[in-house]
């Protein structure tokens, strides 16, 4: 049973991979606009500047990741009604999820290829290790609300402007690249509400880089969103004949 699953698994992930054989241009992307950031960041604040790139970088990556790389895959499967495929298929909502999400992390490992140097070179290793650890709650979260846009949005040609509007705004306005202290103090609260911004300060925490705010209130907020998410997800997403 666990190898037959490992294999619809693997079968989906094949097929939602082949972009990278046609595109491989986006990874060159991703890869250009990380160490942009870096060289932003460094020329801003210096070793500090590193540390909250690093940061930043697992935390925004994630939450793209989840939300609109999964989100734009399941969109395009909807609009040239190859969901309706997969569903009469014997994939489970479970195998399909998998093999998109995992065909998706080609783009993190690319990213992660080129911070992986430079957190070595900086010190920052703590960092990069305590944000995978904490980008897993938000990627999962990041996922189920991915789902609910997908299938939410009436006209599946809609959802990349829904996601990448959703990834952009949570990925650069909250203090994800930066530090939330320096928001003034009810501020700082706010915008804890924001996932991105909550698991950024929940990082920064755990690894060293200060409190802007009491730990509980990141990790409440997270929690609150993980579980909000996945009782979205769960009533959104069909399967089958139901």
């Amino acid at each position: 049973m666990v190898r037959e699953g490992l294999r619809r698994v693997w079968g989906m992930t094949y097929l939602a991979s082949r972009w990278i054989v046609r595109q491989p241009i986006w990874l060159v992307q991703s890869v250009a606009v990380t160490i942009g950031f870096f060289a932003l960041l460094y020329v801003w604040g210096g070793r500090a500047g590193v540390s909250n790139f690093v940061v930043g970088a697992v935390i925004a990556g994630m939450w793209g990741i989840g939300i609109n790389l999964v989100g734009q895959d399941i969109g395009w499967y909807r609009l040239m009604k190859l969901y309706d495929m997969f569903v009469a298929t014997e994939l489970t909502p479970v195998h399909f999820i998998l093999g998109v999400f995992l065909s998706s992390m080609v783009f993190e490992a690319s990213t992660l290829a080129a911070y992986l140097p430079i957190a070595i070179a900086f010190g920052a290793v703590r960092q990069l290790i305590t944000a995978l650890a904490v980008g897993v709650a938000e990627l999962t979260l990041a996922i189920f609300l991915g789902l609910v846009v997908a299938m939410r949005v009436s006209a599946a040609t809609n959802v990349s402007s829904v996601t990448n509007t959703l990834t952009n705004i949570l990925q650069v306005l909250p203090p994800v690249f930066y530090p939330a202290y320096l928001l003034p103090t009810p501020l700082r609260y706010a915008v804890m509400g924001l996932p991105t911004a909550a698991a950024a300060e929940l990082v920064r925490q755990l690894s060293g880089l200060g409190a802007s705010v009491p730990t509980i209130v990141p990790i409440a907020s997270l929690c609150v969103w993980v579980v909000g998410a996945f009782l979205a997800a769960n009533r959104v997403v069909k399967w089958g004949m139901a």
